[in-house]
């Protein structure tokens, strides 16, 4: 049975949105220039409107009950375009004003892409925050209905209601302990060849259902006799499996070069020739006249451009 709006304060909602992004009473109150005890009331009477705790008191603030999370994704949307519909600004200020983004994607954004946006955000003293989550079968779905703000993926979701953007391309490389030396890997060797590769003892990553370029080529019976030492979950577990050991690992370019120096690591080319492996970002098409929207995607874009 639908909700009967008549029986909403639509006044409410704004007071709710200010709550999650801050996570504290005390400063949605100031953010909506509201006393404490006029936000309080408003947010118990939201309670009893939808028969949800929505928020649990902690120390330092509140939690978002379950629900509040789900309906905060749907509300913020909603309010976002109606602020645009109302108003004639256009902008958006990261300086004044706060802002949560939801970005959906792997460990490689987190390890490579994360630390310089957090480092553009810190430095320019902005009043916004992110909240990442790991890609799932439920990630497109999530995108499409506006739940999340952008996706970074390897592989592009084929949808009307989705715009989908090539913003780099990453190549892969072979890493290797530089302090492990023998005969094979001496210090002056710079170049690592196929038989190379093949007699080595790999840390690999495990099968994650999709096939990069690299997951194509060795999903051939020559390539699966690679030597396999360890299986573990993530990029930088390949890194740490490598350090102290006679084991490589294959892995993008731009990881080997980020954290090379602090795992010890030699880099070499990769030495079968591979296609390069597209970055792609990814949004709703619900958002395409939210201002804080477009300032993420072209903050996102300039990390990229300069890492790259």
């Amino acid at each position: 049975m639908k909700l009967n709006l008549r029986s909403v304060d639509l006044n409410l909602l704004p007071v709710f949105e200010a709550v999650m992004e801050t996570r504290q009473y005390s400063k949605a109150a100031e953010q909506l220039a509201m006393s404490q005890p006029a936000m309080s009331a408003a947010i118990q009477r939201l309670k009893n409107t939808l028969k949800d705790p929505l928020f649990v008191r902690m120390s330092k603030g509140v939690i978002p009950t379950p629900k509040a999370e789900a309906l905060y994704q749907d509300i913020r949307v909603a309010l976002s375009q109606i602020r645009q519909s109302l108003s004639s600004q256009q902008d958006f200020d990261p300086k004044t004003q706060q802002h949560t983004f939801r970005i959906l994607s792997g460990d490689y954004f987190e390890f490579v892409l994360l630390p310089p946006l957090i480092e553009t955000i810190e430095s320019n003293g902005l009043q916004v925050r992110f909240n990442l989550n790991h890609i799932t079968e439920d990630s497109p779905k999530q995108l499409i209905h506006a739940q999340a703000d952008v996706l970074l993926d390897a592989f592009p979701i084929e949808d009307d209601r989705i715009h989908c953007e090539v913003v780099s391309q990453e190549t892969l490389v072979v890493v290797r302990n530089n302090k492990v030396r023998n005969e094979q890997y001496p210090a002056t060797k710079k170049t690592i060849t196929a038989h190379d590769f093949f007699n080595a003892t790999h840390a690999v990553l495990p099968n994650r259902g999709r096939l990069l370029p690299l997951d194509k080529i060795l999903d051939t019976p020559l390539l699966q006799e690679r030597k396999i030492g360890v299986q573990v979950t993530q990029y930088i577990g390949l890194l740490a499996a490598v350090t102290n050991s006679e084991h490589i690992a294959t892995v993008p370019k731009q990881l080997a070069i980020k954290y090379a120096a602090a795992f010890g690591l030699d880099i070499y080319d990769f030495p079968i020739d591979v296609p390069s492996i597209p970055l792609y970002m990814m949004w709703s098409k619900a958002f395409d006249h939210d201002p804080a929207s477009k300032w993420l995607l072209n903050q996102l874009r300039e990390v990229i451009n300069n890492t790259f």
